[in-house]
């Protein structure tokens, strides 16, 4: 009963776009307050977690398919953990250029310290392999 309910809820076309709607509408708010470049800064952040997704998926998918030319099971687990790393690390990228130069003043660690838990998430992903769903359930 419960993965037709998320069966379902996969097939909603609405449902994205209620999720998305505060990272999108909170820096509106902040444009619309007078303070453009700060809702530029805090859009770009939160863009910046979907785009680390994927150009981290596209390139770990090519680097194990051109360059070390792996099988498929590894192309998949480098692929998360690549869709991983950019996740955690591009925002961090992002928000050191809006805090320098947009103003936004997004409290973070040092890079080095995103770049290592970056790498650990990327593993942690890596080497846990999700299993296959069974089809009769």
């Amino acid at each position: 009963m419960l993965l037709k309910f998320f069966k379902k809820l996969e097939e909603l076309k609405w449902l994205p776009w209620v999720g998305t709607a505060p990272f999108i509408l909170i820096p509106i708010a902040i444009i619309f307050g007078g303070k453009v470049s700060r809702g530029v800064g805090f859009l770009a952040f939160f863009a910046s977690l979907w785009v680390g997704i994927i150009l981290g998926g596209m390139f770990a998918h090519i680097v194990s398919i051109h360059l070390l030319k792996t099988s498929e099971d590894i192309d998949k687990r480098m692929t998360a953990g690549g869709c991983a790393f950019g996740f955690l690390f591009l925002p961090v990228l992002v928000g050191s250029f809006t805090n320098a130069n947009l103003g936004t003043s997004i409290e973070m660690y040092s890079l080095g310290a995103h770049f290592l838990w970056a790498c650990v998430g990327a593993g942690i992903f890596f080497c846990v392999c999700p299993e296959k769903p069974a089809d009769g359930s």
